[in-house]
């Protein structure tokens, strides 16, 4: 009873660190897909944003202006 016990205890360890590793895997591609044009993106470049690119832009202040 106590093998069997401590079988199912390891094989949850090993499937939440498989599950972990699987959401920063996704976590990176979407960063990637989604998120590579940033200031950042440009000065690792040396490269400068498109015309009228502003990351000045506070986007979190859009919605408190009336």
């Amino acid at each position: 009873m106590k093998k069997t016990f401590g079988n199912i205890a390891v094989a949850i360890i090993v499937l939440l660190g498989f599950v972990l590793s699987l959401s920063s895997c996704y976590e990176t591609h979407y960063y990637h897909r989604y998120n590579h044009h940033t200031q950042g993106w440009y000065e690792h470049r040396h490269m400068p944003p498109p015309a009228g690119v502003n990351f000045e832009i506070n986007v979190y202040d859009r919605h408190h202006r009336h």
